[in-house]
């Protein structure tokens, strides 16, 4: 199981943006399976472009889902489309570089 921290440092390799540039980042919602990735870019979004991102709980993989998944899906009935999500590449939490 990855923690909180580990769950950010992969958001942050997939989204790019810290959570801390106001307006352009991104925050995680927690839920039993993992973090949804929410984007900040305009209040309320969920996610960027339609797409959602899930970094999961038991392993830190990223799953994208496509716009026909809704985010309150995700969060509540994970189980039920975590199938219909594409795995993202992933480096595990040992792997991760700044890229420097």
């Amino acid at each position: 199981m990855i923690t909180r921290d580990e769950a950010e440092r992969i958001a942050a390799q997939v989204m790019g943006a810290s959570p801390a540039d106001a307006g352009q980042g991104w925050e995680l919602v927690e839920f039993d399976e993992g973090w949804l990735i929410k984007g900040t870019r305009q209040p309320g979004d969920i996610a960027w472009g339609g797409v959602a991102r899930v970094v999961e709980r038991a392993d830190g993989v990223v799953r994208r889902f496509p716009s026909s998944v809704p985010p309150q899906r995700i969060l509540t009935q994970y189980d039920k489309v975590a199938s219909r999500g594409r795995v993202e590449g992933r480096k595990s939490p040992g792997d991760m570089t700044d890229g420097q």
